[in-house]
Parts: C-alpha cells; sequence; structure tokens
C-alpha cells in the first residue's frame, strides 16, 4: 500500500496512510529486526533500545520484553537494557502555557519562540521486593541507552548513546541496597530508582560510553564511538565543584574525600568551597577517577548500607 503523505484529517485516505506508516510498516521493520536480534517485536522506546543494543554489541536478547534475559551473553551469562529517551518529551509556551512538543520550534498557537523544553527522563530500575534485590546484581552488564538532543536550546540532531555499567561496582551496588533499605522503604508509592543522566549516582556508577551516534536533523546517521572499532570510553566525574549544590553529596561524603587524600579544610567552610579545595588537589595530585568514586561511594552510602551488608555482591561484603 503506498500513499501520498500530504493527506488531510479526517479523510479515509489519511486513516490509511497512519496505519500504514505507523502500523503496518513499523510492525513489519520491527519483525524484521526481531528475527536478527532476538528482541520482542513491540513498538516501545524502551525496546528500539534493546534492538539497538543487540546489534551494537553483537548479542541477541533472549525474546523478553520488559521481563527476563535482555541480552545473552556468549559464557552462558546475561546482561540487561534500560532506555531513556528525552527527545519527544512535551514541552511549554512561556508566552501563553500552551502545550509544545519537542518538533515544535515555535508555540503553535500564538508563535512565540520563548519555550520550555523538558528534559527530566531518566532511566527506571525497579526493585519490588527481596528476590529482585537479589537477581539485581546477577547480569553482567547493565547497558544504559540515552537519546537526548545534542543542542537542548535547538532541538535538532539527537544523540543516541549507550554506556555500560558493572553491577559490582561500588557506585551502584551500594546506591541499588541503599535505595531499597532506606528510600524505598520510607516511600508510600514504592516507585522504582531514578537513575538520572549525568548526575552524582551516575557517574559513581563508573560507566563506559560504548556506542555513539549523531542523528542529523536531515536524518543523517554519522557514528562516532562503536565497539570493536573504538574503545571504550570511561566517563570520569566532572568538576567536584559542579555538584555543590547536589543535596545527596553529604558532609560525610567529603569528609572521606578529605581523610583518603589528605586534603586541609578549614573547620566550618561551605561545601561550595571545601569542593573547590577538593578540586583544586584532584587535579594537582592527578588522582585516580576510579579511586575519587569507590571513595565518594564510601562516604556517600556508608551509614545507608551498614547492616544491609549481606544484600551486597560478595565480593564487596
Amino acid at each position: 500500500m503506498q500513499h501520498s503523505i500530504a493527506q488531510a484529517l479526517g479523510t479515509v485516505a489519511a486513516s490509511e496512510q497512519l496505519l500504514f506508516d505507523l502500523y503496518v510498516r513499523l510492525r513489519a521493520d520491527l519483525r524484521k529486526w526481531s528475527n536478527i536480534t532476538f528482541q520482542t517485536p513491540q513498538a516501545r522506546m524502551g525496546y528500539v533500545g534493546q534492538h539497538l543494543t543487540s546489534v551494537v554489541t553483537g548479542y541477541r536478547g533472549g525474546r523478553s520484553g520488559a521481563r527476563g534475559k535482555d541480552l545473552v551473553l556468549p559464557d552462558g551469562s546475561y546482561a540487561e537494557i534500560k532506555t531513556c529517551t528525552r527527545v519527544d518529551q512535551l514541552g511549554k509556551c512561556n508566552a501563553c502555557d500552551a502545550p509544545v512538543a519537542s518538533i515544535e520550534q515555535a508555540c503553535s498557537e500564538c508563535g512565540s519562540t520563548k519555550l520550555k523544553r523538558n528534559d527530566d527522563s531518566k532511566w527506571l530500575i525497579g526493585i519490588r521486593h527481596d528476590d529482585e534485590l537479589r537477581q539485581l546484581f546477577d547480569p553482567q552488564w547493565y547497558y544504559l541507552v540515552l537519546f537526548d538532543f545534542a543542542d537542548f536550546a535547538q532541538a535538532a540532531d539527537i544523540n543516541a548513546r549507550i554506556y555500560r555499567v558493572d553491577p559490582r561496582q561500588r557506585g551502584f551496588a551500594y546506591c541499588m541496597v541503599d535505595y531499597y533499605f532506606n528510600i524505598r522503604a520510607r516511600s508510600t508509592s514504592k516507585a522504582p530508582f531514578n537513575l538520572w543522566p549525568f548526575q552524582l549516582k551516575f557517574y559513581l556508577m563508573k560507566p563506559e560510553l560504548i556506542y555513539h551516534s549523531v542523528i542529523g536533523a536531515k536524518d543523517t546517521i554519522s557514528t562516532l564511538i562503536f565497539p570493536g572499532r573504538d574503545r571504550p570510553q570511561p566517563i570520569p566525574l566532572p568538576s567536584l565543584v559542579e555538584f555543590s549544590r547536589a543535596s545527596n553529596l553529604s558532609d560525610a561524603a567529603i569528609d572521606a574525600l578529605r581523610d583518603r587524600f589528605g586534603v586541609r579544610l578549614a573547620s566550618g567552610s561551605s561545601k561550595a568551597l571545601c569542593l573547590d579545595i577538593l578540586q583544586r588537589t584532584r587535579l594537582a595530585d592527578r588522582w585516580s577517577d576510579e579511586e575519587l568514586a569507590d571513595v565518594l561511594a564510601e562516604g556517600l552510602y556508608r551509614d545507608g548500607i551498614t547492616g544491609h551488608e549481606e544484600w551486597l555482591p560478595a565480593q564487596l561484603r
């Protein structure tokens, strides 16, 4: 079936064109890729992330959809995939408060270009009960897929990136145990853990960027990083000063850095001043990024995981 793209709303032809473009053709393409990747043929962005990760890593899925093994690895182990898209979130017009779609460069109601775009999507990690906490550290890797705008203000070129995280790293394991026994335990909603891209907890997990492509505004695709062709890029903590307003960067975490690296901090100094001194010392003494992440994780989560060490991966107990 072929129809002209230019169709008026409220017509039979337009309804048939929509079904062909967004259902028939999409299902056909999903079935084609599902036969290759062994991922689910359902049409959701999270599942697109699974297909992409299978193709990028070369590992098939377990046809699991939301449950089961997202990637089956050659040695019999498996990996999990989480997808976050910050591309299609609904924004609003700052002039008239009308909703604004991500593809719009101006408000469709008043024509204003003063738009508020939202970029608060995150990866979700659900832990509903003890068994799921036990199983959380079983995957060999967590692959974190992220779609976002290269320039948020322009909302044109799109980054497609995949980060890889070892769940047995302190930053990941401590975070999950602390979340389950403290944050979730006090929550009435029991919502999944929100892992925000480019926030402190993300960096403490020692992510590696294994894949990066840019989808251009005219649908061009440029692949910048690809496994096998390019080395994974470790993502270090940015300047510590950037976290001066982070509510979860506790005094205990700052004290842990002070004690481990032997930095003198005047009593009563502000968080911003302490972090500035620590950052300058970090650069001067060339602190290891991996050690820095581990020390911060110890300081940040130690109180929360005390008494719950049995739930950690064996090598961290």
